[in-house]
């Protein structure tokens, strides 16, 4: 089977940038949660939530056909169940999510940051085909990422025992990744303040799947297809529907 290239979020250019925006959104997304200890709080510990309830648009720029937009758009509707918030999809390039779909690459900006692209820009690519068996699950991933989750295997739980050397020389051949770029695409930890408030879980949709041979002993983490539990679980505490 052919690879799905593996997402790698948009960074934003400024940090500040992308705290003023997310507490704008969202002015819930400074409450961190700290343990006991009086933490500063630094412009990079926010989430990047939306605003709870309200309508988030999404659009399409130059879909490749109407199967292929109604396919992604039948994969994010998988979401709803877990949010309150009111998904509606435009036609025209007017959305607070905007999505391209362009072989071979997935990504995403993440929550509010979307709000830091310009006008004609995307916020997220699906690069993964149609017809691909992980389409649904490559659509899954980058809304929710577009939903403000981050990727779990940084979660600051999860001790994953990564054979370092083994995982460069993977995403080298593989994907022509730098070793600064799985740096920070997977060895990075997440701050535990903006990282899901939830357990580490390795059956996430935002969890990079992990063979066995990129471990060190016998540690592997199978490509997840579905939203899980804890998955929605951070979801409606991100976005709780009333009583």
């Amino acid at each position: 089977m052919s690879h799905s290239h593996p997402c790698k979020v948009i960074e934003p250019a400024d940090i500040q940038a992308s705290y003023d925006a997310a507490i704008n959104e969202n002015p819930d997304n400074a409450n961190i949660a700290t343990t006991g200890s009086r933490k500063k709080r630094g412009v990079a510990t926010h989430s990047k939530f939306w605003a709870n309830q309200r309508t988030l648009k999404v659009a399409f720029l130059n879909p490749p056909s109407d199967t292929h937009r109604e396919a992604a758009i039948k994969a994010i509707m998988l979401w709803q169940p877990s949010i309150n918030l009111n998904l509606e999809f435009v036609n025209g390039s007017e959305g607070d999510i905007r999505i391209t779909m362009e072989a071979p690459l997935n990504y995403s900006a993440i929550g509010t940051d979307a709000t830091l692209r310009g006008p004609g820009e995307n916020t997220m690519n699906i690069g993964t085909a149609p017809d691909h068996p992980w389409f649904e699950a490559a659509v899954l991933h980058e809304f929710g990422h577009a939903l403000g989750m981050e990727h779990e295997h940084q979660h600051p739980k999860a001790n994953i025992p990564w054979n370092k050397p083994a995982v460069y020389e993977h995403y080298w051949t593989a994907f022509q990744w730098s070793k600064e770029e799985v740096d920070h695409n997977l060895f990075r930890l997440l701050e535990t303040a903006t990282a899901r408030t939830t357990a580490y879980d390795p059956t996430s949709i935002m969890h990079y799947p992990i063979p066995n041979e990129l471990t060190i002993g016998d540690w592997a983490v199978y490509k997840n297809t579905t939203i899980s539990q804890n998955d929605r679980r951070l979801m409606r505490k991100a976005y709780p529907k009333p009583d």
